[in-house]
């Protein structure tokens, strides 16, 4: 049996390796990240409301003198956009993630319902509705920015719609040379779907350039941090412990060796404490909690300066960005320097509330 199910895994793979290659040379290389696609697809879903709304008006209104049943045809195609469009914006809002089938869906969805109302509208001599195939065949092109994926794309739009001028309504006339129009209309959805998918390309290039140099220079501090802590940060701990020593070997025969080594182990105590900063601040970039990083430097400041310090965070920490993250230990940091060297303080106590709508660091 083992066997058995061993050959059809096998058949089956090699079976759907063709699909797979191209779904990996047309679609998963030409994918849109993120931040693209939520923002096409909060973009699409308020277009989507001024068409309806458009479309309800004409509606209603009686704008155009279509027939009963060409009336009730509008009627329903408004309902399923209705819906669908209610849909998508319901996902939107409640954070669910939008996957490429999904939005591959919404676009196939919009070219549907495009071409359903060019064909009610009487297909080639329709006023307007033709116009719409062009926001979405923009919106394609900006979440799939592979140019082999759009060309096809746009080509079955095309194909789509010249065969619902050909068999809806009048047909094309070609004594008055329509087919031109025709023509020249196929031409701008293929002009419209280029260019933007050129523009799309061009930004996400930039974009990913700008990601990757930030990563770059996060690994960097990163790096220098642990360089840090292996090297200078050592040294300076040695240093301490060696003029600790010889505090405690020259006792109180000489006052003044023993004020000068008194100065030198503050003066250890604070340079190895200002080498904590870059150190435990790249852990920040590495991608720790806020709350977790300070509570450790709290803990480093104790260990370094034995001044009895304690932190108490209250709340869930919510999403920071990085810098948000470094300005706040920055600030934690500053504070107890600023305990250490001036207020000579005996008890230290940090607070970090993330409860309601703001940040707090006491």
């Amino acid at each position: 049996m083992n066997r058995s199910h061993s050959i059809y895994s096998q058949a089956s793979a090699l079976l759907t390796r063709p699909f797979r290659l191209v779904r990996d040379r047309f679609w998963r290389a030409g994918w849109a990240g993120a931040y693209e696609v939520g923002y096409a697809a909060r973009v699409s879903v308020w277009l989507r409301w001024l068409i309806i709304a458009m479309y309800a008006f004409m509606y209603f209104e009686r704008t155009f003198s279509f027939p009963a049943s060409q009336n009730n045809a509008y009627g329903a195609l408004l309902c399923v956009l209705i819906v669908f469009n209610g849909l998508v914006h319901f996902r939107l809002w409640s954070g669910r993630p939008l996957t490429w089938r999904w939005m591959l869906a919404l676009s196939a969805a919009d070219v549907v319902l495009v071409t359903a109302a060019v064909w009610i509208s009487g297909g080639f001599s329709t006023l307007f509705s033709y116009l719409m195939y062009y926001p979405a065949l923009a919106l394609f092109a900006v979440l799939f920015t592979s140019w082999r994926l759009n060309l096809v794309w746009v080509s079955l739009v095309a194909l789509a719609y010249t065969l619902t001028c050909l068999m809806a309504g009048d047909g094309i006339d070609l004594a008055d040379r329509e087919e031109m129009i025709l023509l020249a209309r196929v031409a701008v959805m293929y002009t419209v779907a280029l260019a933007v998918n050129l523009v799309a390309r061009y930004e996400r290039a930039g974009r990913l350039r700008a990601t990757e140099r930030e990563s770059a220079l996060q690994q960097e501090r990163i790096d220098l941090s642990q360089s840090i802590h292996d090297t200078a940060a050592q040294s300076v701990y040695m240093i301490g412990l060696g003029v600790d020593s010889a505090r405690k070997l020259a006792g109180d025969t000489n006052a003044e060796l023993s004020e000068t080594l008194e100065a030198t182990s503050q003066l250890s105590q604070s340079v190895m404490w200002e080498l904590r900063r870059p150190i435990d601040a790249g852990r920040l970039f590495e991608g720790r909690d806020l709350g977790t990083v300070l509570r450790a430097h709290t803990e480093t400041f104790q260990r370094i300066t034995t001044v009895s310090t304690r932190m108490k965070q209250r709340g869930v920490e919510p999403y920071l960005g990085v810098d948000t993250r470094s300005r706040l230990f920055s600030i934690a940091h500053n504070a107890l320097t600023n305990a250490f060297r001036h207020a000579d303080a005996s008890n230290v106590y940090i607070m970090l509330d993330f409860e309601g709508d703001c940040i707090s660091l006491k």
